[in-house]
């Protein structure tokens, strides 16, 4: 702490006038205390001003100075008689405080109505202007405008050691988060007992890097969980839940589920944003699906043509809804020995194929390969059978 002294005398139009000539400058360390007293006899109040702008309840004789600045102080005598202003005392902290840090552009999205304590900064006790020398205070609920630059300064150790340099930070408005959802299945007729690969991405669409981001991806009831990856994140199966701790700037990530079909259920899968931070504003772009339409085709590997009246076919259900099919069966060593187009579930082991190894036309027991073609445009379907006698 230190004391700064000014003396005067009163000055009014029957007084002599008279005052002190030259500054003091008193220099402390930041964040100090200097106690200026002002010696006036015959004063019953005093006005203490700071830079030529009078101090709010700085009326007494001593004022403890806490902020940098020229000081000066008048005196008023019983009469209401002003004396002359003061010489000045000047108090200035030894060193300069480093402004505070942050970017010097940031984005927010004008849809949250962003304020001054939305912006980023590093440091102690910010104080925020609208200029970087001067200026006026901004309070933390100023709101912000696009395009427009703030200024920071810090007081690091409190107030008196306020920075003389301020950080300026120009903001945007037109930063609004924007997370798309999109799903796709490889196979969107499978068979039933097939297995199916899903596929989710989530997309980061703007420069607003977004955090917690919670996408629900639970398997409907036509499906059996078969295994799953995720390039970023966790992916919990029972409950559905796919959390990415963040995504950057122009960012994705992937989630595949593998997956077999069953006989009977929902058969659409759905994936959507429930959360993330900041909210996304465009709800166009949360949700997808992939559906796919099983096919009732069921393959029965095993048969026996021996007339017994029991499995003697080659039995494929629900053939007869694909007329224009071709089934083509191989030997384990790559050779055709049957074809037929628009089978019809009455093979029974033959071989229709020249050149081809059997007992009166008849295949010998043994696994055999197929590849059935359903004329439809669909992937051909192939498998192994075996003949029993």
């Amino acid at each position: 702490m230190k004391i700064g002294k000014v003396i005067f005398i009163f000055l009014c139009f029957w007084q002599y006038a008279g005052a002190q000539e030259g500054n003091e400058v008193i220099v402390v360390p930041p964040g100090s205390t200097v106690n200026l007293h002002a010696s006036s006899e015959g004063a019953t109040q005093y006005q203490w001003f700071r830079d030529g702008v009078a101090v709010d309840g700085a009326v007494e004789e001593t004022y403890a100075a806490t902020l940098k600045g020229k000081y000066t102080v008048v005196s008023i005598n019983a009469e209401g008689c002003p004396s002359e202003i003061s010489n000045a005392v000047e108090i200035r902290f030894s060193g300069s405080s480093p402004p505070p840090s942050g970017e010097g552009e940031q984005y927010f999205c004008f849809v949250f109505d962003p304020v001054i304590a939305d912006i980023e900064v590093t440091g102690e006790h910010i104080t925020w202007y609208d200029a970087p020398e001067r200026g006026n205070v901004l309070p933390g609920t100023h709101p912000l405008e696009d395009g427009v630059t703030y200024y920071a300064s810090q007081s690091p150790g409190g107030p008196g050691n306020e920075s003389e340099e301020r950080l300026a930070v120009t903001v945007f408005l037109n930063a609004c988060p924007d997370l798309s959802v999109s799903k796709s299945v490889d196979n969107p007729q499978p068979l039933v007992d097939a297995p199916v690969v899903f596929s989710v991405k989530v997309t980061n669409e703007t420069a607003v890097t977004v955090r917690n981001i919670v996408i629900a991806d639970r398997l409907p009831s036509g499906y059996a969980y078969s295994s799953h990856g995720a390039d970023k994140g966790t992916y919990n199966a029972p409950s559905g839940v796919w959390d990415i701790p963040v995504l950057s700037e122009d960012e994705s990530a992937e989630l595949v589920i593998s997956a077999t079909v069953l006989s009977h259920g929902d058969y659409t899968n759905t994936a959507y944003l429930d959360n993330s931070d900041p909210e996304d504003t465009d709800d166009t772009n949360n949700s997808a699906e992939a559906t796919t339409e099983p096919l009732c085709l069921k393959v029965y590997n095993l048969f026996s043509p021996n007339e017994d009246g029991m499995n003697d076919t080659f039995r494929i259900d629900c053939i007869e809804n694909y007329p224009d099919n071709l089934l083509q069966v191989y030997n384990r060593y790559g050779n055709l020995v049957f074809k037929q187009k628009g089978y019809d579930n009455t093979w029974k082991g033959s071989s229709n194929v020249k050149n081809t190894i059997s007992r009166n036309g008849m295949l010998p027991v043994g696994t055999y390969y197929y590849v059935l073609d359903l004329g439809d445009g669909s992937t051909p379907v192939s498998g192994w059978l075996y003949i029993m006698r």
